[in-house]
């Protein structure tokens, strides 16, 4: 029976469609139709099947989910929605290091939606990402985990957080030296503002590079194999944004607030004698990228 079951409602993409469809509530015939734009022809026999099977029950001309059919379409939309989000971008999922996405995220990736994914272009591969930078300005909040050093990042959340965005951020130990070392002033500046905050992460090396906000989702996993190449998959619904702002949080609560740079540098200091930062857009990291292009065929190039 289960296996059945399985096979009549998978096999049939407008069966399939026709469960989905009816989650939203009872509809006639000529509303499934149109909605999932078929003909009567194609549509009515699968509906005669569901039916008959007691998937779907009707009532005068209208059509509805049965308890036997809402259980079935409940627990098939996330497998459904999960398929559509891993498929559309197989391979970057299938290269990427997952394993510091909590499970209880990564068992509920589905809610992430329609994702895109958008990466450096070749003529400018240590600018910021323009699509990102686009709208990172329009945020009103926006929490970001920041995995990598980018020399232009210190002044670009600074002023996100002067125009009145309210600006949370999460760096680990390695990059958070780089930036009270390298840019004080400004990370100096941007820890006393009323609208910021800025953790320090332990043990943060590998961990996604997140941007949460109340217009966008952003996350940038590490490669399993080549250098970090800031690929990132973006999303705009609903679901994304609540999924960005848990995995955020995640990562906040284990990171100490910073308050004073001054007293940080010398905890940071001891411990980071011989950690290595990722870089992107410095001098090293170009010499890095040199070589690994140099080793690598056109095809493997990242």
């Amino acid at each position: 029976m289960e296996n059945f079951l399985l096979d009549l409602v998978l096999l049939s993409e407008k069966r399939t469609n026709v469960l989905l469809l009816l989650l939203e509530g009872p509809m006639d015939i000529e509303t499934i139709k149109k909605t999932l734009n078929a003909s009567a022809t194609s549509i009515q026999p699968q509906v005669k099947r569901l039916k008959e099977h007691h998937l779907i029950v009707q009532e005068k001309d209208l059509y509805k989910l049965s308890e036997i059919g809402r259980i079935i379409a409940d627990k098939m939309k996330p497998l459904l929605d999960a398929f559509s989000v891993l498929e559309k971008n197989a391979d970057y999922w299938a290269e990427r290091d997952m394993n510091e996405i909590p499970p209880f995220l990564l068992r509920r990736i589905n809610e992430l939606g329609h994702c895109t994914l958008i990466e450096p272009q070749v003529d400018h591969i240590f600018e910021m990402i323009p699509e990102y930078v686009k709208n990172a300005e329009k945020a009103k909040r926006l929490e970001a985990a920041i995995p990598y050093f980018h020399p232009l990042f210190p002044s670009f959340y600074l002023g996100i957080a002067e125009k009145g965005a309210s600006v949370s951020l999460i760096l680990p130990e390695a990059v958070l030296k780089r930036w009270v070392e390298d840019y004080g002033e400004q990370t100096k500046k941007f820890i006393k503002m009323k609208n910021t905050k800025l953790f320090v992460c332990t043990d943060c090396e590998r961990i996604p590079a997140i941007t949460a906000a109340d217009n966008f989702m952003a996350m940038a996993l590490f490669p399993k194999d080549t250098v970090f190449d800031r690929k990132y998959v973006t999303s705009f619904e609903p679901g994304a944004l609540l999924w960005g702002k848990e995995l955020y949080d995640y990562y906040e609560r284990f990171s100490e607030r910073i308050r004073d740079t001054d007293n940080c540098r010398c905890k940071i200091s001891l411990k980071l004698k011989s950690v290595p930062v990722t870089r992107v857009c410095d001098a090293e990291y170009k010499m890095e990228n040199l070589k690994q292009k140099q080793l690598q065929t056109p095809s493997q190039a990242p």
